[in-house]
């Protein structure tokens, strides 16, 4: 580590564009300690966080400013051979009293005796130097100027921008020539490590962070990668990823960046045996230590570190990135465009996929990359990389695997819990040969009788309540799917002979297959009608409990639907008796509420909302989960059918 050098200096001589001598006194004497050259330039380097004030942080700033100078704590410094300064620590004060200045002088630069502060670049968005030095002027918006911007960062920095230019401590003189007078006098505790080596800052910049004020996951993962590589692509890759990743916050897709990366390290990392037993977390830092060879990684061992690959790094975001596009464009997409079905299309066009089969397994991808349960889209990155990077390519077997990954995530989704995460995770880890074969066998665990019982309390109590209903919708729809026309035999999940076409029928015709909340009507003021058109008001909880479980959905034409309405279950059952229902998981369904119904009629009459008061506070839970035990068991015994005669024929 070169030498460092510190000094309390005030503001007027640290951002002042001009030349600047900052003394130490030492017995009355003064002493130069630090000369600041005229036309410096101050750089927040590449490895730094975009920009995270809020107009608070700003309001605040001002606030203490305008009442007296203020110690504004530390800024730590490279300095650079050419009159440059890279900014270590204190980006976010010194971008923000930067724009101050800039507003003030814009003002009233004529008026006051002002601060012209020195040069900024930001490497993450160069061109905002001359949008700043310009005020935001219109004209200095250009296509150059937006292309600069690798993290999207301009309608922030034009947001803080019109808070600063709005303040009264800007918009009037007086107050204006006061906030600078007291600013002028503001001091920073100035640390300058005097290395022109850009490594050499990144490290400082991590031990800093690391041992002091905490940067959060996402920076220190960026600070690591860019000590490893300084090389240009490795930052086009990053940029990116991240430009994709706010896309993806933007779509119907919950998949953070951090998710992606730690997800794809799982399902990447693992293949090389020489990793089996690292375990790393959801900071990327490694949870125990590991070794390697002749080699000790300690606890705390940040990823990177251990890689220590610039070409697998490298490789990886432009692997991550390729992915990344390709599920944005599925969750964007409501059928399959040119650039997707190029994705599932071999060498050979006479062994691809018809266009129906591409475009159920379109939907079922993004059913999947839309429901907000993140784990399970894990294994959409490792079918994925298979697909598109691994050895056998896209086999028709292989792109048929995505058919597992959907049964899985309907299950996952039905019995998550610890366990279930760290099996899923077991998956993740596995080789290109393993990983499904574990899938599959995971799935086969799902369906037995203690897993029922798990089950038990999870549908009663999980879903229904904190999730989106768009979710509970999905999650239903996936599991009548899966009933209807997937079969587990063989090693692998397959769809029913001859059903393909009856599988895209149901997954995108709303008309026929339009979903209703059965046994527990939707209602914006949860009434249900019960015996002549009286009114019941469902308790709130009780509503909000079982209205959107898995278990209170049926998929009937929409004409049905209508005449279903918000009558109790009796009546419900009674409209369905002289319809014809095409969901073979409906009519399951309608099967097994036999006794529910009973339990309905047995509660009417002149004191049918006391009886229904008591029923629902004591006993429907009981029959409720009786009920959902019996659901369960047929979709098993239904999707496992086609193996049990496989078995009888061996």
């Amino acid at each position: 580590m070169a030498e460092l050098l510190g000094i309390i200096a005030p503001i007027k001589k640290f951002l002042s564009n001009s030349d600047e001598d900052i003394f130490f006194s030492i017995n009355g004497e003064k002493q130069i300690v630090c000369s600041l050259a005229k036309k410096r330039t101050y750089r927040i380097p590449d490895f730094q966080r975009e920009i995270r004030w809020s107009c608070d942080n700003v309001a605040m700033l001002i606030e203490d400013i305008k009442t007296k100078p203020r110690f504004l704590g530390n800024v730590i410094l490279t300095k650079h051979s050419d009159n440059s300064f890279s900014i270590i620590d204190g980006q976010q004060r010194i971008t923000i009293l930067t724009m101050i200045l800039s507003a003030i002088n814009k003002c009233h630069g004529q008026e006051i005796e002002t601060i012209c502060p020195c040069k900024l670049i930001i490497e993450s968005f160069i061109g905002l130097t001359n949008v700043l030095q310009a005020c935001f002027d219109v004209t200095s918006y250009t296509k150059e100027m937006f292309a600069t911007d690798k993290l999207k960062q301009f309608h922030k920095y034009k947001e803080l921008w019109d808070f600063i230019i709005d303040s009264d401590e800007i918009k009037y003189r007086k107050k204006a020539k006061e906030f600078v007078d007291n600013l002028a006098e503001c001091t920073f505790n100035i640390v300058i490590n005097e290395s022109d080596d850009v490594g050499e800052g990144i490290r400082y910049f991590i031990d800093v962070n690391l041992k002091g004020k905490q940067l959060d996951i996402e920076d220190i993962f960026k600070s690591f990668l860019f000590k490893n590589d300084s090389g240009k692509e490795i930052r086009e890759q990053w940029y990116l990823l991240k430009s994709t990743a706010a896309e993806i916050e933007n779509s119907k897709m919950d998949y953070p960046l951090l998710k992606l990366l730690e997800h794809y390290f799982l399902c990447d990392l693992y293949r090389n045996n020489k990793y089996k037993g690292m375990e790393f977390g959801t900071d990327f830092f490694l949870k125990k230590q590991y070794k390697e060879d002749d080699e000790i990684y300690r606890a705390g061992t940040h990823l990177i570190e251990l890689i220590n690959d610039k070409s697998y790094m490298k490789n990886s975001l432009i692997h991550l990135n390729e992915i990344s596009h390709l599920m944005l464009q599925i969750v964007n997409s409501d059928s399959t465009t040119s650039e997707i079905k190029d994705i599932f299309s071999g060498q050979n066009k006479k062994k691809d996929l018809d266009d129906i089969e591409l475009k159920v397994i379109h939907n079922i991808i993004g059913k999947i990359l839309k429901d907000t349960n993140i784990l399970p889209k894990a294994l959409l990155i490792k079918y994925f990389s298979g697909l598109l990077f691994g050895e056998s390519g896209k086999s028709k077997s292989n792109i048929r695997k995505i058919y597992g990954i959907y049964l899985f995530s309907v299950l996952f989704s039905l019995f998550e819990n610890k366990k279930s995460t760290d099996v899923l995770i077991h998956i993740l880890k596995g080789n290109d040969t393993e990983w499904y074969k574990e899938l599959v066998n995971q799935i086969e665990d799902y369906f037995t009788d203690e897993r029922i019982t798990d089950a038990r309390l999870l549908a009663q109590y999980k879903f229904g309540r904190n999730e989106k209903e768009e979710d509970h919708r999905f999650r239903c729809k996936s599991l009548a799917t899966i009933y209807n026309y997937f079969i587990n035999a063989e090693g692998q999940v397959k769809i029913r002979n001859g059903k393909m076409n009856d599988l895209y029928k149901f997954i995108t015709n709303d008309e026929v297959f339009s979903i209703e909340h059965f046994i527990i009507s939707e209602s914006k003021n949860r009434v249900i009608l019960v015996q002549d058109n009286k009114e019941y008001t469902v308790n709130e909880t009780i509503y909000k409990r079982y209205v959107n479980n898995f278990f209170n959905f049926i998929f009937i034409d929409r004409e049905t639907n209508s005449l279903l309405g918000n009558n109790w279950l009796p009546k419900k059952m009674e409209i369905l008796r002289n319809k014809k229902i095409e969901c073979e998981y409906s009519k399951m369904i309608v099967e097994n509420l036999s006794k529910l119904q009973k339990e309905f009629e047995e509660r009417g009459g002149e004191k049918y909302k006391d009886n229904l008061d008591l029923f629902f506070t004591r006993d429907y839970k009981d029959v409720y989960i009786e009920y959902t035990r019996s659901v369960l068991k047929k979709i098993i015994d239904r999707i496992n059918s086609y193996k049990k005669q496989i078995e009888k024929l061996g």
